[in-house]
């Protein structure tokens, strides 16, 4: 509804905030306007325009703009582009904006003066996974009657997680918000939200933020193996003195920007997890560690394995991007190498020469291009390297015998192939049906979360049994088995 005050707002709603905008340097409260904040995107709707001729700026692109709410809030939005300016009548004139995201709690004239001392993050399923118990509950009856005598909740706090992470040289503590809003003759309602809060030695700009709360997020997606969004962000600032008290507490601005929460659940319990929070409790310092200080060698491989589980596209597509996972981390991680690279630019040399010598100009030219590249390892190899590199219980639980892993290493290959190039001779153990594609792609996905769960220090035996048993993988990896082996 319109006239809401956007702090009290999250990511998941849908609001509108009434004010006045302006170019930073500008007249101040020069033209007023809607701000519209949806889950597909971000817009501004002026009754006006910031310009004498709007239709000379359809497609112009702002760094910043300024606003003033009617509730008294200070907003800067970011990366601005107008989409639309109309003149229907002589001297009336709108325009619209697209938003890219946008700060509530001050104004910043451009991006690269936004530097701030802490974000706290709250995503979705956060609170479930560490499963902490927050509120305590008792009853007491009447010996006699047994009838309910009193009830009793008591909030009860507990040791929170607090690390260090060296490779970004920040720490990373767990936070809660408590909510109290009691009506003592009908009900009360006390609610619990946690998060997590990442504060750097030196203070960073939005950038810094962008990336590591992005990192963090995919982290507690492996955990928990769903999905996840951002609830809130809220930046800490500089210092402020309280009003009528000596005490300063830090500035906060509140960061939007859109979401598309398809893949959102609407009932999520703590089983719904791969892994539990007491599962990883007393590893979580090395956890961390390690996830971010490979954050340089498995940013794509990251990228692309979060990625797919937020996208709605075809399963062919599913399926090339779910083996490039894999295909992309065994060459950032293995040697990959056929022969040593000394051993391998000497018979390349030895080769050529007699290509030259023995061949025409243009056959030469297209085995020698070949040739530079012919010490990388194939896909098969990558593949059945990796499943190999598993321990034989954790091989025979994710895919089954040797002979199974030749042959689910060979559809995988064949079928990328034939996706790639649309050749289908000779490839007999092409996968044409899309259930088959759908469980291989379960499988790989299995295969690639176990890596990351190796990669960040867990037992692997542990991990693949989490894994197997998970509501994420249990089924799937079942009918892997019936269906490909």
């Amino acid at each position: 509804m319109a006239g809401t005050k956007a702090k009290k707002q999250t990511m998941f709603d849908e609001f509108e905030i009434k004010g006045y905008w302006w170019i930073p340097g500008g007249k101040k409260y020069d033209t007023a306007g809607i701000l519209f904040y949806k889950e597909r995107g971000i817009h501004l709707e002026l009754i006006g325009s910031f310009s004498s001729d709007a239709f000379s700026l359809l497609d112009e692109k702002y760094d910043v703009i300024h606003g003033f709410s009617d509730k008294g809030e200070e907003f800067t939005l970011l990366n601005v582009t107008v989409k639309n300016s109309q003149s229907s009548i002589p001297g009336f004139k709108t325009q619209t904006f697209s938003i890219q995201s946008f700060l509530v709690g001050g104004y910043f004239n451009s991006e690269e003066e936004m530097h701030f001392y802490g974000l706290k993050v709250n995503t979705s399923y956060f609170t479930q996974w560490l499963s902490r118990p927050i509120f305590k509950y008792k009853s007491t009856y009447e010996q006699e009657t047994s009838i309910l005598a009193e009830q009793e909740v008591k909030y009860s706090g507990v040791d929170t997680f607090k690390h260090y992470v060296d490779s970004i040289s920040a720490t990373i503590e767990e936070t809660h918000y408590l909510n109290f809003i009691p009506d003592l003759s009908e009900r009360i309602l006390w609610t619990n939200k946690s998060g997590i809060k990442i504060i750097p030695d030196e203070n960073q700009n939005l950038q810094w933020y962008r990336t590591n709360m992005y990192l963090l997020k995919n982290l507690f997606h492996l955990f928990i193996g769903h999905p996840l969004y951002f609830d809130s962000l809220v930046f800490y600032g500089e210092k402020e003195k309280l009003r009528n008290s000596d005490d300063y507490v830090r500035k906060q601005y509140f960061y939007f920007f859109g979401q598309d929460k398809s893949k959102l659940k609407k009932k999520f319990n703590w089983s719904d997890v791969i892994v539990n929070f007491n599962d990883v409790e007393h590893h979580l310092s090395n956890i961390l560690n390690h996830w971010f200080e490979k954050h340089d060698k498995l940013e794509v491989v990251y990228d692309l394995h979060f990625d797919e589980f937020y996208k709605d596209i075809y399963i062919n597509t599913t399926f090339l991007n779910t083996i490039q996972v894999l295909e992309i981390y065994h060459r950032n991680m293995y040697d990959g190498k056929v022969y040593d690279k000394k051993e391998y630019r000497a018979l390349i040399k030895e080769l050529k020469q007699h290509l030259k010598e023995n061949f025409p100009e243009d056959f030469t030219k297209i085995i020698s291009d070949k040739v530079n590249y012919g010490n990388e390892y194939s896909l098969a190899q990558r593949i059945k390297e990796l499943i190999n590199n598993f321990e034989e219980s954790t091989r025979t639980m994710l895919v089954g015998t040797e002979e199974d892993v030749d042959k689910f290493v060979r559809q995988m290959v064949e079928t990328r192939n034939y996706l790639t190039h649309y050749d289908s001779d000779k490839k007999k153990h092409l996968l044409t049906e899309p259930y088959d594609k759908y469980f291989a792609i379960q499988r790989l996905r299995a295969i690639a979360t176990l890596i990351l769960f190796k990669e960040v220090g867990l037992d692997e035996s542990f991990m693949v049994d989490k894994i197997c048993k998970s509501k994420q993988y249990s089924y799937g990896l079942k009918e892997a088995k019936k269906l490909l082996n």
